[in-house]
């Protein structure tokens, strides 16, 4: 029988009832008699450090969140497989924490002392470094998922030298120590191609990333999916940086020997094949992006355009942008090797700079996090520019997006000088007697 008032009538009796009158009676005291009513009662606990955790990272990610503060939209999609995975590993757990604290404390510098993200920082490093020690979580993608979060706290965290890449040392290392991919796992795909962007275009700057060509071959292998037109210019990229290497060494020669004459034409070789197999992925990005253009001009003249529409215009703006920076880094290199119609791929550079710029000014609506990753091309256009009006124009623009992080004394800071591991700076002539240093 169930009824209201009724109490247990057997110590052994535990069941809960399921009655309407039953699920009436949760919530009610225990009676005078200080025997148990017959009803469990129920109450809503406080959320522990996980639970709120996983609500501050979740509200950072949600399609609701405009492109403008939208972290998953612009760091990658392994983020969103970030809250199922938090409580398996302590060094993800504390980047994850550090960096909603570094993103909260830069959207609103307010709610959070500069000392206390950064002592959080530490805490991190700290539980990231316990994590490397040990040998089966130091291959975990908990862990490499880390090292990536940390990297990304750096764009929040104020540095007077600029941006330190001593994660990307360290992500570099983890990646050749986890070899060749062997994963059907979306998260960590998506974090592979994450962190191996980064670490690529970091070693076409620092000699500190580097990988053998087989390496590189092995970690961007993607049999198991079919890459889009900007993943396949990013795969083309791979081969960019010992090429630039190979370059760097016989530029330097003080004379040269038929060995070296050879390699010169081998290279000349090389990086003119590099930028004809990239053609197809720039012409597709163009295309896309010329598409959504015309769409969204369509569109503002009837009503209002969509979030999710802002959405695509802002991610062709940026896949675009970088199909044109990588060419201009591809073009650096034949502009450093060879003589052979230096003055167009000059030219193209210099138009492809002036069209990164038009894009970086379009793409302000989506900043500061949307449009980010323009300052990356925009140094790609300052080092493509082809005359100091436009080079200055395009610094100026890369330098104001960098307040968006850094606050107004981004402009002096002495971090910006990025140089590739080979350009035009290292240009060469050829000629009978040898090579003739010069810059272009």
């Amino acid at each position: 029988m169930n009824d209201n008032n009724s109490t247990s009538t057997s110590s052994s009796d535990t069941s809960t009832p399921t009655t309407p009158s039953a699920q009436a009676a949760r919530g009610r005291k225990p009676t005078p008699n200080g025997r148990s009513p017959s009803t469990i009662t129920i109450y809503h606990g406080f959320a522990n450090q996980h639970t709120a955790l996983v609500r501050s990272f979740v509200d950072k990610i949600k399609p609701s969140v405009g492109v403008k503060y939208n972290l998953a939209w612009t760091y990658g999609d392994y983020l969103n497989d970030i809250p199922a995975r938090l409580g398996t590993n302590e060094a993800l757990d504390a980047a994850t924490s550090t960096f909603v604290a570094t993103f909260q404390r830069f959207s609103n510098p307010e709610i959070a002392d500069t000392h206390d993200v950064l002592e959080q920082y530490g805490l991190a490093l700290a539980s990231l470094r316990k994590c490397l020690s040990d040998t089966v979580k130091a291959k975990a993608p908990e862990t490499l998922c880390a090292v990536l979060l940390l990297m990304n706290c750096q764009q929040f965290i104020w540095s007077p030298n600029g941006a330190c890449s001593s994660h990307a040392e360290g992500a570099a290392q983890i990646l050749r120590l986890r070899g060749r991919p062997g994963t059907n796992d979306s998260f960590e795909r998506n974090l592979l191609q994450s962190l191996r962007a980064v670490v690529l275009f970091e070693s076409l700057f620092s000699d500190r990333v580097s990988f053998t060509d087989r390496e590189w071959i092995d970690m961007f292998d993607n049999k198991e999916y079919a890459l889009s037109a900007e993943g396949r210019a990013v795969q083309c990229l791979t081969r960019l940086p010992n090429l630039m290497r190979r370059a760097k060494k016989v530029l330097q020669l003080q004379g040269i020997d038929q060995q070296s004459h050879f390699e010169l034409a081998v290279l000349q070789h090389e990086a003119q094949r590099l930028r004809d197999e990239l053609e197809p992925s720039l012409i597709d990005v163009q295309t896309r992006y010329e598409g959504v253009v015309s769409s969204t001009a369509s569109l503002s003249k009837k009503h209002r355009r969509s979030e999710l529409a802002g959405l695509i215009h802002c991610h062709y703006i940026r896949t675009y942008s970088i199909g044109l920076a990588i060419v201009i880094f591809v073009n650096e290199l034949r502009i450093a090797v060879s003589t052979a119609d230096r003055a167009n791929v000059l030219q193209e550079s210099h138009t492809f700079a002036l069209e990164i710029l038009d894009l970086a000014q379009m793409a302000c609506q989506y900043r500061p996090v949307g449009a980010s990753v323009m300052s990356l091309s925009l140094l790609a256009a300052e080092i493509g520019a082809a005359d100091p009006s436009t080079a200055w124009a395009v610094r100026q623009l890369r330098m104001d997006y960098d307040t968006d992080f850094r606050g107004q004394t981004a402009s002096a800071v002495t971090g910006y000088d990025w140089k590739l591991i080979c350009g035009r700076e290292d240009a060469c002539l050829s000629s009978p007697g040898g090579i003739i240093q010069g810059s272009y």
